[in-house]
């Protein structure tokens, strides 16, 4: 599932993370692509009281790590992904920097018994959110995104399976972003599942695929109103996920929730609650001006094998080292994070995984006490400092 969560946690209409654990209760995931968060503790909001709820604990979040691109922008939206842990484990992540907002990078693997030889099935998941509005300026920068992703793909490897999701804000399949997604980038070929590249999807016509908005007037004051008319949500695939290799996509699964294709123009409340429930459509009408959209994914491996951890796996650590940090066994990409004693967030940097010593100087205009926090996707440690 890819999900923008408008502006989350903005807390109008209040109670919006029990209306987003409504909605996930009804549809399960494995993986959860999110967009608009605006705080590690909205991040982390979703992962405690919408996902491992009611004794549910296979979920793990990847790094949150806040808008690190156009860092003079008022308002700062990120992405992270959330997924079962005892199916899919997260090898690294990384970011894409552009002049409107980050592009996430995580490659997944799957939990089967490939783990011990070494040659599970990876998974590439590119979270993103395009530039809005349809301008000529807003086109353009859409497709100068979408050119900085593509470049990243044609550094895959042959076969890798990739899923590009979040919300595009592209208008039509003849947009110039749209094109260059779909163009082939080195090894990688990326297909649209609707195969609507080169067509016009606002109208009546595809009623059925359009994810936004939700609504016909905005509600709080939030999100876009004038109803279902826009395909701006979707998951693009690899060659390799649509056409049936090692993990592939399930034909016709496809689909934003919700969208029965009999409300256009219309609240996502007016659509048919033949295929989902009313109570569910009014759950998706106060979470988001976006409707999800969930495809399902199959292989034929046997899932739920826990890695197996050395022996003699050293915990990680943080110690100053003067004007300094000295960071030891960090085995995954990890977000370091230097904060004040107000807990404002002074310096931040993403590290590569390194399990020998790495040193992070601090710069020379900073004085006082401080707390440096380093948060991988498997722990956290802090450390207080002080700088003379």
């Amino acid at each position: 599932m890819s999900y923008n969560l408008l502006n989350f946690p903005d807390p109008n209409p209040l109670g919006k993370v029990d209306t987003l654990a409504g909605i996930l209760a009804w549809h399960p995931v494995d993986l959860l692509i999110a967009e608009e968060i605006h705080t590690a503790v909205g991040a982390q909001l979703v992962l405690d009281e919408a996902l491992n709820t009611n004794g549910v604990d296979r979920f793990s979040m990847a790094a949150f790590v806040p808008q690190q691109s156009a860092p003079w922008a008022t308002i700062k939206l990120a992405q992270t992904i959330y997924y079962d842990h005892n199916k899919l484990g997260l090898r690294d992540q990384a970011l894409l920097y552009t002049d409107v907002r980050d592009i996430n990078v995580y490659t997944l693997y799957l939990r089967d018994n490939g783990i011990f030889q070494g040659d599970t099935t990876f998974l590439s998941v590119y979270a993103l959110h395009l530039k809005a509005s349809n301008s000529q300026q807003d086109i353009d920068d859409r497709a100068d995104m979408a050119q900085i992703l593509s470049d990243h793909l044609s550094t895959l490897p042959a076969g890798r399976h990739v899923i590009i999701g979040g919300d595009f804000n592209i208008y039509t399949g003849t947009e110039q972003a749209f094109t260059t997604l779909l163009a082939p980038s080195g090894n990688i070929q990326i297909t649209d599942p609707l195969d609507l590249d080169g067509s016009n999807w606002s109208g009546s016509g595809f009623a059925e695929i359009h994810t936004q908005s939700t609504r016909v007037n905005t509600l709080f004051g939030d999100g876009a109103g004038g109803g279902l008319d826009d395909r701006f949500d979707m998951l693009l695939v690899s060659d390799e996920l649509a056409n049936g290799g090692a993990l592939q996509m399930v034909p016709g699964s496809y689909r934003p929730l919700g969208n029965s294709g009999t409300c256009w123009n219309e609240n996502i409340t007016n659509c048919s609650s033949f295929q989902t429930p009313y109570s569910i459509l009014r759950k998706l009408y106060y979470m988001s001006d976006h409707l999800p959209i969930t495809m399902k994914l199959a292989t034929s491996a046997v899932l739920g094998v826990a890695p197996q951890a050395p022996a003699m796996a050293a915990p990680i650590s943080i110690t100053q080292v003067g004007r300094g940090l000295r960071i030891l066994h960090c085995p995954d990409r990890a977000v370091l994070t230097l904060l004040d004693m107000s807990g404002r967030t002074v310096r931040q940097r993403v590290l590569g995984p390194a399990l020998t010593a790495t040193m992070f100087p601090l710069p020379e205009d900073l004085h006082g006490a401080y707390v440096a926090r380093l948060v991988s996707a498997s722990r956290a440690v802090a450390l207080p400092i002080v700088l003379e």
